[in-house]
């Protein structure tokens, strides 16, 4: 139960890139390093990721690089019949 994935956006003012790294363990345990700006969803994301996957040590990351002028991102969340089918392709 070792694996690692990475999602980069890039827009014309940021980059956002997104990790997630698991190893195996016994139990669910969930760390996440997030910018203060999506402090916010930092819960929607930890149910997202124990609805998802039963056990392993679990590092979430999102980094935001500015690259122009600051405007506000939003974050959206799919369905999880969604989520689950991507997951599964």
């Amino acid at each position: 139960m070792t694996g690692f994935g990475k999602s980069v956006l890039s827009l014309t003012d940021k980059h956002i890139s997104i990790e997630i790294k698991s190893l195996n363990s016994k139990s669910i345990d969930i760390n996440t390093r997030i910018p203060q700006a999506y402090r916010e969803k930092e819960l929607d994301f930890r149910k997202l990721i124990a609805e998802q996957l039963l056990r392993g040590k679990v590092d979430f990351s999102i980094f935001v690089e500015n690259t122009g002028t600051q405007t506000p991102s939003k974050i959206y969340f799919r369905s999880e019949e969604r989520f689950s089918r991507n997951a599964e392709t």
